[in-house]
């Protein structure tokens, strides 16, 4: 089945980040400058082709679709990332959001590249030059957030600067991190079954790449219980975290880890040992907006229940 020209053309621009398609007659596009969605006109297309569009797509990357699990995540061969979600859970049609997962890095960019992306903007190139230094020196760093805002594209970036000699292995729900790295691997976590079983999970997959020999373990999302055993991870020996969360600053995003810590403890570690292993276990938070590094700061340690920040363009 073909796939709609005027969808080829938005799957092949290297400015169409995200694409969405409300339905079979509505569909937005999103060129990554911060100006929002804008409508695509002629795009209307049959709902059963879009469907049965939609169920090739996913068959060729060994998904499959039931009326018992009305969503679907995967990675589109063209290497853009899918959720969909179908009816009747969706009032307007079958919803499909297209995210455009990093051109260079698929493409085996060399890190000079990785620089020139973050040149354009005078305080983002200081502050990815920063970054990569600290990331190649093994400090952790934790990349916060809205969603589109280039904290997948960093985290390939920092990656793809890292020592050729180092392993990496990466634990991701949905494969988006691909860094121009010899001895980058990466692990997914995968659902139950329509009978429950089979499910594994991030933890799960933390705790096997823990015995792969990692030089450093990425996470491709802060979003769950095994952030509480990652930062265990990183104080007992570990080192070179780099995760991305959403989270509105760098203060937030440590108390979006705290938060996720004591959901997957059960209350059951204090909230100061929590900070603990925060304040030891990551040196590095990254605010990322509209693909520019907005801010730097660095965690220096606990004083009684505070984790210590410090902002890097003040230094």
């Amino acid at each position: 089945m073909n796939t709609p020209e005027w969808l080829t053309e938005l799957l092949n621009d290297p400015l169409a980040t995200d694409i969405c398609l409300n339905g079979s007659e509505t569909a937005f596009v999103d060129r990554g400058n911060g100006q929002g969605m804008t409508e695509v006109p002629h795009c209307h297309w049959p709902a059963d082709v879009m469907r049965d569009w939609l169920i090739q797509e996913i068959t060729r990357v060994g998904k499959a679709w039931d009326a018992r699990n009305p969503f679907i995540d995967a990675t589109l061969a063209s290497g853009h990332r899918l959720h969909a979600a179908f009816p009747p859970l969706s009032r307007q049609g079958l919803l499909v959001s297209l995210r455009r997962l990093p051109e260079a890095c698929r493409e085996q960019a060399r890190p000079e590249s990785c620089r020139a992306r973050w040149s354009s903007d005078a305080q983002s190139q200081t502050l990815f030059l920063r970054l990569e230094e600290k990331a190649r020196a093994g400090d952790s760093v934790l990349i916060s957030g809205a969603t589109g805002s280039g904290k997948t594209t960093l985290a390939n970036d920092l990656l793809t600067c890292v020592a050729p000699s180092e392993r990496i292995i990466a634990l991701e729900d949905t494969p988006e991190l691909a860094p121009a790295h010899p001895h980058f691997v990466s692990l997914q976590s995968r659902p139950p079954n329509a009978e429950g079983q089979g499910e594994v999970t991030l933890r799960t997959l933390l705790r096997q790449a823990l015995r792969m020999r990692p030089d450093r373990i990425v996470l491709g999302e802060c979003r769950g219980p095994e952030v509480l055993d990652l930062l265990q991870a990183l104080n007992t020996g570990h080192r070179g975290l780099i995760s991305t969360l959403h989270a509105n600053s760098p203060r937030d995003a440590l108390r979006r880890v705290e938060l996720l810590c004591m959901m997957a403890s059960g209350g059951a570690i204090p909230l100061l040992a929590i900070r603990e292993l925060l304040a030891t276990g990551v040196q590095w938070v990254a605010q990322v907006r509209h693909r520019k590094i907005e801010a730097l700061w660095k965690i220096e340690g606990r004083e009684g229940e505070t984790i210590l920040m410090r902002n890097d363009l003040a230094s």
